[in-house]
């Protein structure tokens, strides 16, 4: 698999840095670590909706993994 890396430096690491414009505008901005050479632009809410509806899937499938396992459990100790 090819690593992304940087157009100006090209290392391989990249942090998110989130920004508020003038107008209140709110961004995610993909940036070299090592460089800061923006690569890249995300709609912040968008970013925010997407962790908190895999948050949910997470925690869904969790809880049905926990009571998965109780079951065996119990059907083991029965």
């Amino acid at each position: 698999m090819v690593r992304s890396k940087c157009p100006a430096c090209e290392h391989h690491e990249f942090e998110a840095v989130h920004v508020t414009t003038q107008q209140g505008q709110k961004f995610c901005l993909i940036q070299c670590v090592n460089c800061g050479t923006v690569v890249g632009a995300l709609d912040d809410v968008k970013i925010t909706n997407v962790i908190k509806n895999a948050e949910k899937k997470l925690s869904k499938f969790l809880e049905n993994l926990n009571r998965k396992v109780i079951n065996v459990c119990n059907r083991k100790n029965s």
